[in-house]
């Protein structure tokens, strides 16, 4: 006999194997065990969700002489014949190469006429959306009131394409895409079946690349057991053609360093393996799909994304090194590529120039890229914020000098009196009203302030300090725009005309060249073109 593809080797025969739409079946399974038969039913839902299987079982259910609790009992006549496919009762048209007004009156005329064998007369009309405007309008009257023995069951993976007058007629069932897990399951019985084996990780893969359809599924495995029958996670990217996770780690890696000259070499590698452009910019799209969602709901990545929790902290991991708004833009260009694959006559070059793109962001200057820069900037600039409130930097530590000798015993000094502004608040209790004002009207002045602490006042003059290692504030605050506002913030508060003077705590920090680095660093990330200095 003729070897037998696996997904027809595993084509459900009853209710109770069908993997999957659990809702569909208890309902169909329950109407036939009940007798509650409809005249019409419309299955819907992408390629392999098990429409076709699903319409076979009905038909050997409701022609079965002894049902089993809606399943047919596969014993009986009419279900030999039916699996034999030789019972004339069921008629399968196939509507894409039968989509014309004639066909359909040709099966006006044959409704007419008892089932041979069975109790019904069963018509499955397969891609149904095919049918032409005018076989449509030839169907209407008799998918309406056919006679009582015969039941329409059509399938369709585009319903929104059937007139409104077709659909309201029938019994509508969505069929779900069937999640990867249940895939796997199947998958290990029909590698079993076959006398071959599979590592959990290449049935895995398998599932996932399947989108959801178990015959996909079914075939994919059907190759790799035609290479060996040992199936390994290497075999089925051999097979497929796709890059595993290891390599786009690294490639997603170079793009997050702009390594322009790593990515390019990935690149050549992959061409010269012989893989396809199309379906590495769809696992790269795929991969930047992961990130994003673990950037946006990281506790949540492992059940959306049927991973091991393992799995899912690599991609959390990784994906902290990337702004939000750069992984959107990064998905944006490879999913472009995708669409332009189909018309270029060089794909490697547009491949090549996604890449480039993904990997050379500060050489553009577009609204899009700028504001990738922006949010990269306030992500370095938040880490360093939380660093120094963390206390991460530590100053040198101080040279250690020989103890001096022991001061002769003195009387305690009596301490100081408490002194008071004109509105009654103490140098502690004015300076934070000073900062609850700033708090409200300039949030980055007073977030500056936190990096250091108050000195002193001498009456009118409030000094405040910084440690060495965050000097770079002493000079933002010293500007004397920021400089008056926190003055202004002082005064009201002490109902004195106040000052406010910033420095590096010791006074002896080296010169600094904040100004100059920073310059740098904008003209390096904006260009140099893009940035322009005026003086205050």
């Amino acid at each position: 006999m003729a070897y037998q593809a696996l997904y027809r080797q595993w084509r459900p025969t009853d209710f109770s194997s069908m993997v999957g739409q659990e809702a569909v079946v208890t309902t169909l399974r329950n109407q036939m065990a009940s007798g509650r038969i409809a005249h019409a039913y419309l299955f819907c839902g992408s390629r392999g969700t098990g429409k076709t299987s699903t319409a076979k079982i009905m038909a050997r259910a409701i022609n079965c002489e002894n049902p089993q609790n809606g399943d047919p009992c596969g014993e009986c006549e009419s279900c030999r014949r039916l699996l034999r496919e030789e019972s004339m009762d069921v008629m399968e048209i196939d509507a894409a190469s039968n989509n014309g007004v004639d066909e359909i009156r040709d099966l006006r005329e044959t409704v007419k006429y008892p089932p041979q064998q069975g109790k019904y007369k069963v018509y499955i009309i397969d891609e149904v959306h095919m049918l032409s405007a005018s076989a449509f309008n030839a169907l209407l009257k008799t998918l309406e009131e056919p006679p009582a023995h015969v039941v329409f069951i059509l399938a369709t993976t585009e319903p929104q394409r059937l007139p409104a007058t077709i659909l309201s007629r029938c019994q509508r069932f969505d069929f779900g895409r069937i999640p990867a897990g249940q895939i796997a399951g199947r998958l290990r019985q029909a590698a079993e079946g076959a006398g071959g084996t599979a590592t959990d990780g290449a049935l895995n893969m398998i599932a996932r690349a399947a989108e959801g359809g178990m015959r996909d599924a079914l075939s994919i495995l059907d190759m790799c057991l035609g290479y060996q029958s040992d199936v390994t996670e290497e075999l089925v990217h051999q097979v497929l053609g796709t890059s595993d996770r290891s390599f786009l780690f690294r490639f997603t890696e170079a793009l997050e360093r702009e390594d322009a000259s790593t990515v390019m070499g990935m690149i050549d590698e992959l061409m010269r393996a012989g893989r396809e452009p199309m379906v590495f910019a769809k696992d790269v799209s795929q991969h930047l799909r992961a990130l994003l969602m673990g950037l946006c709901c990281p506790d949540d990545l492992a059940g959306l994304l049927d991973l091991t929790q393992e799995d899912a902290a690599e991609y959390v991991g990784q994906a902290s090194h990337f702004t939000q708004t750069r992984l959107m833009r990064m998905l944006e260009l490879f999913m472009g590529v995708e669409t332009d694959l189909r018309w270029a006559s060089s794909p490697r070059i547009v491949l090549e120039n996604a890449a480039l793109k993904a990997c050379l962001r500060t050489q553009e200057t577009d609204a899009a890229a700028l504001n990738d820069r922006i949010a990269q900037l306030e992500k370095q600039v938040s880490e360093l914020t939380d660093k120094l409130q963390s206390g991460a930097f530590t100053a040198a530590p101080a040279r250690v000098e020989k103890p001096a000798a022991k001061p002769a015993a003195r009387k305690p000094e009596a301490p100081k009196p408490k002194v008071l502004t004109p509105t009654g608040r103490s140098t502690g209790e004015t300076w934070k009203e000073a900062m609850a004002t700033l708090k409200r009207t300039d949030p980055g002045i007073a977030g500056f302030l936190l990096q250091g602490k108050l000195a002193g006042c001498d009456g009118v003059t409030y000094r405040w300090e910084a440690p060495a290692q965050a000097a770079v504030f002493v000079d933002m605050l010293n500007k004397e725009e920021r400089r008056n506002l926190i003055s202004a913030a002082l005064t009201e508060a002490a109902g004195i005309e106040s000052r406010f003077e910033a420095a590096v705590a010791g006074g002896n920090a080296a010169p600094d060249n904040t100004e100059a680095s920073l310059l740098a660093g904008l003209e390096e990330t904006f260009s140099k073109a893009n940035v322009m200095i005026q003086e205050e």
